[in-house]
């Protein structure tokens, strides 16, 4: 894992230091938050690669997906709760454009979870009868497995295809907006925050917008994934345009 994980590490400082020759191991160690001595140790596996590190690394150094599930391969056995990230085909997506899968999905990492579907019904609001379907087609996907009495997740973290027309994702995003507006209208700001801005904008920044967005997302989940889990949160972002923005006339043929 050490060599792997160390010449991960030392290509991204090399690369990073093209663009900024001053940049030392020192500043990666900054950049990730990571102190340089526990970070010297991870690279020489002196110390077990976590999934607490390995995200900060990933969030740090804005890994793609690939890099992302290369880290994400080499933590170490005694410390990994799941697999790589799974990124969800079109057809899965289709299946799983309700709220209540992916609620389901991460009320499994709840220190408080119980299996039994009328425990996860009344926890989530929901008929028994929509759960137990939720339930079975997590296992069809293989999603979700069996252990003894209870049952446990069998993948890591789930992404969705980016910047790609699907109607699938329309669904989901859809399908959490219409929840959104039920929470909002059933209960009190101090379980929720809901917030808007109206602002005018340049829109040669829109992509570097989306990125500190994903970056924010990411850090947040690392916060409010630490130590006891006992409640399902959804975080939903809009950055959408209220314009309708100007296309160039094509001329005419």
């Amino acid at each position: 894992m050490s060599n792997k994980f160390g010449a991960l590490l030392k290509t991204k400082l090399e690369e990073i230091q093209k663009k900024n020759p001053r940049f030392s191991f020192r500043s990666l160690a900054k950049k990730v938050g990571i102190s340089p001595g526990c970070l010297n140790e991870l690279m020489h596996g002196k110390r077990p690669l976590s999934e607490f590190y390995a995200n900060k690394i990933v969030l740090g150094l804005e890994l793609g997906s690939e890099e992302r599930n290369e880290v994400y391969s080499l933590i170490s056995t005694r410390s990994r709760k799941f697999a790589a990230q799974k990124v969800l085909m079109e057809k899965e997506m289709s299946m799983l454009s309700s709220w209540e899968h992916y609620a389901i999905l991460n009320m499994i990492r709840m220190k408080t979870f119980q299996s039994e579907p009328e425990w996860i019904a009344e926890r989530l609001a929901l008929p028994v009868e929509r759960v137990q379907k939720s339930l079975e087609l997590l296992m069809e996907l293989g999603f979700i497995k069996r252990k003894g009495n209870s049952i446990a997740r069998s993948v890591g973290s789930l992404a969705t295809t980016e910047d790609i027309p699907s109607q699938a994702i329309v669904n989901a995003h859809l399908s959490d907006m219409s929840k959104a507006m039920e929470v909002l209208q059933t209960t009190t700001p101090d379980v929720r925050d809901f917030s808007s801005i109206t602002m005018a904008i340049n829109p040669e920044k829109f992509d570097e917008a989306k990125s500190l967005i994903k970056k924010f997302r990411r850090k947040l989940s690392m916060l409010v994934e630490e130590g006891d889990m006992t409640e399902v949160y959804n975080l939903n972002i809009q950055f959408f345009p209220l314009t309708v923005q100007k296309r160039e006339k094509k001329p005419l043929c």
